[in-house]
């Protein structure tokens, strides 16, 4: 009994450790982006502060710069966008995990049903017997 116990508490948490490994792909993932993002942004940053310094017109150095905000501004939402698809994955996944432990648990409360009624028709049968 105790070990039927212990399986069912077992399966039970299979969906919750599901959704811990779940979310925490999705944190590993986002604090990766967020490091390649600002490693990337710190290295680029120097290179058109560098490139400004060396440039003489003043024309070019503002040419220089609204390219490097554009540029700048393209790469930003790349990250935002690759973000969010990581963000939208991780909730289809919890989507399907949700999905899969509600199945579960219909499943179960459906055999809990059946063996009820199993066991009322039984001690109906015997009562019938008895009178």
């Amino acid at each position: 009994m105790y070990e039927d116990f212990m399986k069912m508490a077992q399966d039970s948490l299979k969906p919750a450790m599901k959704m811990a490994e779940n979310n925490t792909a999705l944190a590993v993932k986002l604090m990766q982006s967020q490091a390649e993002s600002a490693s990337e942004l710190m290295q680029s940053n120097l290179a058109h502060l560098q490139a400004l310094v060396q440039t003489k017109d003043l024309n070019a150095a503002v040419e220089m710069q609204q390219k490097y905000i554009e540029t700048l501004n393209e790469k930003m939402v790349s990250a935002a966008k690759e973000n969010v698809a990581a963000i939208e994955a991780a909730v289809a996944e919890a989507g399907k995990i949700f999905e899969g432990s509600l199945a579960e648990v219909q499943a179960q409360a459906k055999k809990t049903v059946e063996s009820i009624e199993k066991e009322m028709n039984k001690a109906g049968k015997a009562a019938k017997k008895a009178a």
